[in-house]
Formats: C-alpha cells, sequence, structure tokens
C-alpha cells in the first residue's frame, strides 16, 4: 500500500486578502431595493383599500345585560332604525312616533359619513341599516333602570329588548 503525501497549501493563496464578492454598493442595495419594494406595496394596498364612502364612526346605543339565552319579554317591539341630530338610535314606530330600545348586550351602531346609520349586535353582524324595519320582544320599562346609558328619555318608557332582534322583509 502506498502512504499519501499530505498536500501542502499553496502559500501564494490567501484567502482573507481577496476582494468582496459582492461589495460594498451591493450590499446597501441587497437591502434597500427589498425594503423599498415592500414599503410601495403596502402604500399601494392602504390606499386602494382607503375608501371614504364606507368610513363610518361607531356610536354608543344604549344596552342591558341581556344576552341570548335568557328569558325573554312578550311584548312586540317594532320600528324602523333611525338616528337623530344627536346620533342618538331609536325606532321610527308606524304612526311615526319615536321609540327608545335598550338593546341586548354588546349592541353598537355605526354611523356613515352620509349621515346614515347601521346597527351590530354582540357579533358584530348587521341586523338592520337605516330606514329598515325591526322587530323583537322585549318589555317597556321606565328608563331610571338604565342609568348611565346614552340617549333615553327621561319621562315616557323605553323599550328594553329581550330577544334576537330579526329584519322585516
Amino acid at each position: 500500500m502506498s502512504e499519501q503525501e499530505p498536500v501542502e497549501a499553496d502559500s501564494s493563496f490567501d484567502r482573507w486578502s481577496q476582494p468582496p464578492v459582492i461589495g460594498t454598493r451591493g450590499l446597501v442595495l441587497a437591502v434597500l431595493v427589498p425594503v423599498l419594494l415592500a414599503a410601495g406595496g403596502f402604500g399601494i394596498v392602504s390606499w386602494l383599500s382607503e375608501d371614504t364612502e364606507t368610513q363610518a364612526t361607531v356610536i354608543r346605543v344604549p344596552t342591558s345585560d341581556w344576552i341570548p339565552g335568557q328569558a325573554v319579554g312578550t311584548e312586540t317591539i317594532r320600528g324602523s332604525l333611525a338616528v337623530d341630530s344627536r346620533q342618538c338610535v331609536y325606532l321610527e314606530t308606524e304612526d311615526e312616533k319615536e321609540l327608545w330600545p335598550v338593546w341586548p348586550a354588546g349592541y353598537i351602531a355605526r354611523l356613515g359619513s352620509d349621515g346614515k346609520v347601521s346597527l351590530y349586535d354582540g357579533k358584530d353582524h348587521l341586523v338592520a341599516r337605516d330606514g329598515e324595519g325591526i322587530q323583537a320582544t322585549g318589555t317597556f320599562t321606565s328608563p331610571s333602570a338604565y342609568v348611565g346609558e346614552p340617549c333615553l328619555p327621561t319621562t315616557d318608557k323605553v323599550a328594553a329588548v329581550q330577544s334576537e332582534v330579526t329584519a322585516l322583509g
């Protein structure tokens, strides 16, 4: 068997003194180009998704602690969704009176830039839009039971909604 002799390293090759594969300018471009492309992409997506027509402001509505699954009221609550100049949501009844509901827990309303209101349930599902009729069951009670809630009259009765709210078609 022949024994191989170790190969001597070429003393003329110094790996530390070789020019870099990519220069400083290349490194800067390698970092800067992807960052600029990403920023431009995010800017374009943001610009395309911005639609001032659908911008809405969340407005508080009077709510109770009633949640689905609890006992329901027996009085029919019915009317068309409306909003007044104070941004208070109410129901306009068939005889054109204002009915002030106290909605179940979690309900909110959104006021569009066009001044129209939309009502959403506790799971952020659309219940009704401005002018649409809705129906529920509940009880009529004194507003004093809901002290601290917005937009309730000081006299008359309020409609405490104690059921799912359904749109009238």
